[in-house]
């Protein structure tokens, strides 16, 4: 199960998100135990895409095609890649187009820009919307020099990516670990940077080892399929939809399935950076925005459980979510709020994808945030 635990790595606060890829290989010997039927509604904000992605069936999403509009370019950066070293590294860049100001939206540790095709076309008629896959996730290269995946490459990236598109400043917005990476870019080169958004990313990381460890009841375990490349899709899907998230999009299908799973060395490495090396909040003058999650047992990791079946796990989940979840993200936050010099914080009852479980909030705040106009 080692492809689903890769993007593990981090699921709360500042933390990576959680990875659906494609199972190893299936034998004769895997089969699907009986199920209950999932909910009719997906959780969170049901916008008519997500219900739309919830409703498909298997047979629908085997005949299905990314159609998020946007144009895919492959930007060199600084650093050899690893399969061919005569070329440099060369990160995916996604431009859904717009006019006005420009938003880079960065993915959290294991994901890519997809992950964003829901969201990006709901901004693109106030701002240019662009989205990066780091090195080592994705289609992007992975790099022969793994010494690159630290932050401070992460970041140069970003500044490569904006030269090469010929934008001279611009507003990021960072997903979990992608908080770390948006910080040290503004602190290093506040004169590219207009405003910051966080989502869910204004944490800490230090400590985030011991808080996992202490999980009661994760992961939760995913049921194989027998057949063919489509049914292992399936079960990845279903992993998801059931026991992960309880909501399915889009984004999700081409990020959390239809990708290949990120280096998992890149993973291990970005996460330790962003540990040793502290936020750099007083240094970033842009005005920020970060938008956090309340957690609470119903929202956060424990989809797979109910509250009845499983009243022993329960119990031991929701004290883990007050003792050890809430106080580490409360801790993370003050400090934002404390040292950041023009940062605002807003908090609402969500999972660690902000910008999906609560995607009518999140563009709300985006859009008021970034730039006047109304929300349509």
């Amino acid at each position: 199960m080692s492809r689903y635990l890769n993007g593990l790595v981090a699921v709360v606060a500042a933390l990576a998100c959680a990875s659906t890829r494609r199972g190893p290989a299936l034998t004769a010997h895997d089969s699907i135990p009986p199920r209950a039927a999932p909910p009719a509604m997906p959780r969170g904000d049901i916008t008519p895409s997500k219900l739309l992605a919830w409703r498909r069936t298997d047979a629908e999403w085997a005949r299905w095609s990314d159609s998020s509009p946007h144009s895919a370019r492959f930007i060199p950066v600084d650093g050899r890649d690893a399969a061919d070293r005569t070329r440099p590294v060369r990160l995916e860049v996604l431009d859904w187009g717009g006019s006005g100001p420009a938003v880079i939206l960065l993915a959290g540790s294991g994901g890519t820009a997809h992950i964003y095709d829901d969201l990006a076309p709901r901004l693109v008629d106030r701002f240019r919307v662009i989205g990066i896959t780091r090195r080592g996730h994705g289609a992007s290269s992975r790099a022969a020099d793994t010494t690159t995946y630290l932050l401070d490459s992460q970041a140069a990236d970003v500044g490569t990516v904006l030269d090469s598109l010929g934008i001279k400043r611009a507003s990021l917005v960072g997903h979990s670990i992608a908080g770390a990476e948006i910080t040290r870019f503004a602190a290093r080169r506040p004169e590219r940077v207009e405003k910051l958004v966080y989502l869910d990313s204004a944490h800490d990381f230090a400590g985030y080892d011991e808080l996992m460890a202490g999980n009661p009841s994760w992961p939760p375990p995913p049921a194989m399929r027998t057949g063919t490349r489509d049914d292992s899709l399936a079960t990845w899907r279903d992993w998801g939809k059931r026991d992960l998230w309880g909501y399915w999009s889009e984004a999700l299908e081409v990020d959390r399935v239809r990708t290949g799973d990120a280096d998992s060395f890149a993973l291990r490495v970005l996460v330790r950076d962003a540990e040793t090396h502290p936020k750099e909040y007083n240094a970033v003058m842009a005005p920020a925005l970060a938008l956090s999650a309340w957690y609470t047992t119903g929202t956060a990791w424990f989809v797979h459980l109910d509250p009845l079946r499983d009243s022993v796990k329960w119990r031991e989940a929701s004290r883990w979510i007050d003792s050890g979840v809430r106080p580490f993200v409360a801790r993370g936050n003050r400090r934002f709020l404390d040292e950041m010099p023009n940062g605002r914080l807003v908090h609402f009852d969500s999972d660690h994808y902000v910008f999906i479980f609560r995607e009518e909030r999140t563009v709300a705040e985006l859009r008021e945030f970034l730039g006047p106009g109304p929300i349509r």
